[in-house]
C-alpha cells in the first residue's frame, strides 16, 4: 500500500505538501497540484482517515473535538474574538454558534449581553460574567459541546433581527463556506436565513481553495474576521467584495 511518503517522492515534493494539497489547506501552482494528483492516482494512495481521525481526536460524524479545537491557536482565536466582541452593543441580539473561536467572545462582551447560542461551552464562562444566556433545545452532542437537530433550528429560527457570530470548517474562496456534518450545517443555514447580520470569525488556517461543497455564498457574510488573509486567497475574497479585518494587522499598526 502506498504511503504518503511514496506520494512525496513520486510528486517530488514533501509529504506535508502532499497533505496540504490533498486537505486544500494551502494554494499550488497548477503544476505542482496536477504533480500530486497524478502521482496519487497512480500509486492509488487511500489517505488513512482512521488513523488520522484518532491522532488529532475527531469524531467522524461531527468534525473535531471541541476541546482540542479550542487548543489550536488560543492566542489567535482570542485576538479575533475580542475585536468581534466589541461589535457587540448592549442594545443587540446576538447569537454565537459552536466555533472554539466563537466561545472566546464571551471572555470580552460588554457586560448586560444577551446570548442566545446552542453551544454549552459558552454556559460557565458566561456566567462567571453574570452574562445571561439563552440555551436553544436538542440533543446534545459532547465531542461539540452543543446541541443540535430539529427542535434547535426551530428555535434558533425565531431569533430575527440578531447579529450572528459564527465560524466554519473552511472558507473556500472558490465555493463558499464548507462544513464538515450535516446538522452543523443546517443550523448555520438556518441562522444565515433569519440573522440580519452575519459575521464569520476565523484564523488564517480555515481558508483553502479546493472546490468544498458549500453551504452559504461567501457573499452571505456582512463581516470577516481573521487574524489576517493568506496572500493566495485575499484576491478571490476582495473580488467577491467581502469586507474583511485582519486583526493581526491592526494590533501590528498599534
Amino acid at each position: 500500500m502506498a504511503t504518503i511518503k511514496d506520494v512525496a517522492k513520486a510528486a517530488q515534493t514533501s509529504p506535508s505538501t502532499v497533505s496540504r494539497v490533498l486537505n486544500g489547506t494551502i494554494a499550488v501552482s497548477p503544476e505542482l497540484k496536477e504533480r500530486v494528483n497524478q502521482a496519487v492516482k497512480q500509486l492509488n494512495y487511500q489517505s488513512n482517515i482512521a488513523g488520522r481521525n484518532l491522532r488529532m481526536g475527531i469524531d467522524q460524524e461531527f468534525g473535531p473535538d471541541f476541546e482540542l479545537r479550542s487548543r489550536q491557536n488560543e492566542d489567535i482565536k482570542k485576538l479575533i474574538a475580542k475585536y468581534a466582541a466589541e461589535q457587540v452593543r448592549v442594545s443587540d441580539v446576538i447569537i454565537l454558534d459552536t466555533g472554539s473561536t466563537v466561545s472566546y467572545m464571551v471572555l470580552y462582551l460588554p457586560e448586560g449581553t444577551v446570548i442566545y447560542t446552542n453551544s454549552l461551552a459558552i454556559l460557565q464562562p458566561a456566567a462567571k460574567r453574570q452574562l445571561t444566556v439563552q440555551i436553544a433545545p436538542g440533543l446534545y452532542v459532547p465531542g461539540l459541546a452543543a446541541v443540535f437537530g430539529v427542535e434547535t433550528e426551530a428555535y434558533l429560527r425565531e431569533k430575527h433581527g440578531a447579529k450572528y457570530f459564527f465560524s466554519t470548517a473552511r472558507v473556500d474562496v472558490r465555493t463558499g463556506l464548507f462544513n464538515t456534518h450535516p446538522s452543523t450545517r443546517a443550523i448555520k443555514r438556518t441562522i444565515l436565513n433569519a440573522a440580519d447580520m452575519a459575521i464569520l470569525v476565523v484564523d488564517h488556517t480555515k481558508f483553502c481553495d479546493a472546490g468544498l461543497p458549500a453551504y452559504a455564498d461567501l457573499r452571505e457574510i456582512d463581516l470577516l474576521i481573521t487574524d489576517y488573509v493568506p496572500e493566495a486567497f485575499f484576491p478571490a475574497l476582495r473580488d467577491l467584495g467581502v469586507q474583511i479585518v485582519e486583526v493581526g494587522e491592526l494590533e501590528r499598526h498599534d
